[in-house]
C-alpha cells in the first residue's frame, strides 16, 4: 500500500514537470596550478613593501577559474522560456569564495526569452565583454591574458537589463545598468553594445562599452554628488580558421575621464590596444596557443601629474592537452614587459610607484620598480563538470 501510494505521488511530481518541461543544471570549473613568478615585490595587504625575489605558489585559476553555478528553464508555452544563472566563484588553494566573498558574484540574473532573443535582469557580464570572448588568443583565460586591459575592470555590472538575440550568422547584444544607487540616476550607471558575425571559417565583431565611474567617496556611499568620469571603450575584432588553425587579432581604443573632485576609482588615461594569437590544434588532444598583446598608452594622470609611461606587452605560449572530455592539463610560459604580468601594475611614475587598472588589493602580480619585466611559468590541471 505504502510503495504504491509513493509512486502514485512519484508518477504525479514527474508528470508535472514533464509538462512544465523545466530543469535544473548543477555545472561548474575546478582549477589549480603551480605558478613561477619572478621579480616579485612584496606587499602587506595590498602596499608595496621592502623586499623582492621570485615565488612558488599555488593559484586557484589558470586557464579558466574556478566555479558552480546553477542554471534552469522553464517552457512556459507559445516559445517562451523562463531562465535563471546563479554562478560563484571560489578558490581551490583555500575554499574561500572569489568576488570579494560575494555569494554568486560571477552571475545572478533571471529572464524570458524566445525566438526572438533574450532579455535578462541581474549581474551579468557586458555585451562587449560576451562578445569579445571569441577573439582573444586565450578566450579570457585569467592567469595568461590581460583581461582587464581589454574589456575593463567593470566588465561585470550589477543592476543590468541585457538583451542578446541571434539571427543567422549574426549575434546582436545591448545592455543598461542602473548603477549603485548613488543618490542620482546617471552616475555609476553603464551600457554598451555589441554585434558579431561569423560565417563558416570568418569571424568578425564589434562593441562599444561605457561606464559612469565614480570617486571613491561616492562609491563607499559618503556622497550623493551627480559628478561622474567616464570609462569609455571601443573595440573591433577579426578572426579566421584554416583547418586546424584559428587566428585572431584584435583592436581597442579606451578613454578614461576622472571625475571632476574626489580620487577616481579608475585610472584616468587614454590608450589604444592591439593583440594577436594563433592557436593549432597540433593532435585531436593537444592544442597549442601563442599570443601578443601590446598598450600604447597616450597619457595617464596620477596624483595631478601627467605622465607617459613605457608602453606594456606580454607574451603567452600555451599547451593544453586533454586527458577526457572534462579533464585537461596545461602549461604555459607568459612574460610581461614594461608591467607586471597580466599589467596589474605598471610603473607610471619617475619614483617607481607602480598603478594598476585595477586597485591595489584586486591586483595579483607585482613587479619590482628596477626590473624590465616580469616571467611567469604554470602547470596546470581544469575539471569541467
Amino acid at each position: 500500500m505504502k510503495k504504491t501510494l509513493f509512486a502514485a505521488i512519484a508518477g504525479g511530481l514527474l508528470a508535472q514537470g514533464a509538462q512544465a518541461q523545466s530543469s535544473v543544471t548543477l555545472y561548474g570549473v575546478v582549477t589549480t596550478s603551480i605558478q613561477y613568478v619572478n621579480h616579485v615585490q612584496n606587499t602587506n595587504n595590498g602596499v608595496l613593501a621592502p623586499g623582492s625575489g621570485s615565488d612558488v605558489f599555488m593559484n586557484s585559476s589558470g586557464i579558466a577559474q574556478s566555479r558552480f553555478g546553477l542554471r534552469g528553464i522553464e517552457d512556459l508555452g507559445g516559445g517562451l522560456q523562463s531562465l535563471f544563472v546563479l554562478e560563484n566563484q571560489f578558490n581551490t588553494d583555500n575554499g574561500q569564495m572569489g568576488n570579494g566573498g560575494l555569494l554568486f558574484g560571477r552571475q545572478a540574473y533571471l529572464g524570458l526569452q524566445n525566438q526572438w532573443g533574450k532579455l535578462t535582469f541581474g549581474r551579468q557580464y557586458t555585451s562587449a565583454f560576451l562578445i569579445m570572448g571569441s577573439f582573444t588568443p586565450a578566450a579570457y583565460a585569467p592567469e595568461f591574458e590581460p583581461v582587464v586591459g581589454i574589456a575593463g575592470a567593470n566588465f561585470r555590472e550589477n543592476n543590468m537589463v541585457q538583451y542578446q538575440g541571434t539571427f543567422g550568422p549574426v549575434s546582436l547584444m545591448t545592455h543598461w545598468s542602473f548603477g549603485e544607487r548613488t543618490g542620482t540616476f546617471a552616475a555609476g550607471s553603464a551600457y554598451g553594445i555589441g554585434a558579431s558575425y561569423q560565417s563558416g571559417p570568418f569571424g568578425v565583431a564589434a562593441a562599444y562599452d561605457e561606464v559612469k565611474t565614480l570617486n571613491t567617496a561616492q562609491a563607499t556611499g559618503a556622497s550623493g554628488s551627480n559628478d561622474y568620469g567616464r570609462d569609455m571603450r571601443a573595440m573591433v575584432a577579426g578572426s579566421y580558421r584554416l583547418g586546424l588553425v584559428k587566428m585572431v587579432a584584435g583592436y581597442r581604443w579606451g578613454n578614461s575621464v576622472a571625475p571632476s573632485t574626489g580620487t577616481p576609482t579608475l585610472l584616468p588615461h587614454r590608450d589604444n590596444m592591439y593583440w594577436a594569437g594563433v592557436s593549432w590544434d597540433a593532435t585531436a588532444a593537444l592544442r597549442l596557443t601563442a599570443a601578443y598583446y601590446y598598450d600604447d598608452i597616450k597619457d595617464a594622470t596620477i596624483a595631478g601629474q601627467h605622465v607617459n609611461p613605457k608602453n606594456p606587452q606580454q607574451y603567452l605560449a600555451l599547451a593544453d592537452y586533454n586527458l577526457s572530455k572534462r579533464t585537461d592539463v596545461f602549461f604555459a610560459v607568459m612574460y610581461a614587459r614594461n608591467a607586471s604580468l597580466n599589467w596589474d601594475n605598471i610603473s607610471y611614475l619617475p619614483n617607481g610607484q607602480s598603478v594598476g587598472y585595477l586597485p591595489s588589493t584586486s591586483q595579483v602580480y607585482y613587479k619590482t620598480p628596477d626590473a624590465s619585466g616580469q616571467l611567469g611559468v604554470s602547470l596546470g590541471l581544469r575539471h569541467i563538470f
